[in-house]
């Protein structure tokens, strides 16, 4: 691995530790943050941009806005298969599963549309849903 800062360092560390969610940069900076003590996001950013370059982190578009997360991906690839996203509690579960291969070949066989790689489906995970499931639609 290319050289490695102490901020890159850590985010890489960070990002690492917590491998089933995603995070925004200002995500990044919080759980970085000792105290008072907070990287600059300027900082961050290229760490992170860096950290992109070097192919061991991902960065996906968030729900509903302009803005990205990102997520350790060594060993995970993220191109052939889809996401679930939970909105609340922002877990990421990578679904290799047959039926959702299968929903792949029919959108493109009977609709003509090549889905792109990174595909993410947001919804709320078991764990948020716990209690809730009235608020979930059926």
């Amino acid at each position: 691995m290319p050289y490695m800062t102490n901020h890159k360092r850590q985010i890489l560390d960070f990002l690492i530790r917590n491998r089933d969610r995603h995070f925004t940069v200002e995500e990044i900076i919080d759980a970085l943050s000792e105290g008072e003590r907070r990287p600059a996001k300027s900082t961050v950013y290229r760490q992170i941009s860096a950290l992109l370059d070097d192919g061991v982190i991902r960065r996906f578009e968030s729900a509903g806005s302009d803005s990205f997360v990102y997520q350790y991906a060594v060993g995970v690839d993220c191109e052939h298969h889809f996401h679930l996203k939970c909105s609340r509690c922002g877990k990421l579960l990578h679904m290799e599963c047959e039926q959702l291969r299968d929903v792949r070949t029919h959108i493109l066989r009977r609709h003509g549309f090549l889905i792109g790689g990174s595909s993410v489906i947001y919804g709320i995970c078991a764990d948020c849903a716990r209690g809730t499931e009235k608020e979930i639609p059926r």
